[in-house]
């Protein structure tokens, strides 16, 4: 093979790549807009609720979206009896 073949094959990879990661970031935020957003939370202080976007006022972080069909929490997990002994 020669190197203009080499480059062609390599450039048709690199667009190959960069349209599947573009079409997995368009249909992941169709998938998230379709949600609705209960509040906002920072993912180090659960306390920590607002209404609105922006920045945690203990550590600065930016806050994270917790959705109305949300399974999960951030909330620590409640250890059962006996599974550890602390």
């Amino acid at each position: 093979m020669n190197t203009k073949t080499i480059l062609i094959i390599a450039l048709a990879g690199a667009l190959g790549a960069g349209a599947m990661w573009v079409s997995q970031r368009h249909l992941q935020a169709a998938a998230v807009s379709d949600r609705k957003v209960l509040y906002y939370t920072c993912p180090m202080h659960p306390s920590v609720r607002s209404g609105k976007p922006g920045n945690c006022p203990e550590c600065g972080m930016t806050l994270q979206p917790v959705y109305a069909d949300a399974t999960g929490t951030n909330a620590a997990p409640l250890l059962s009896s006996g599974c550890c002994s602390f």
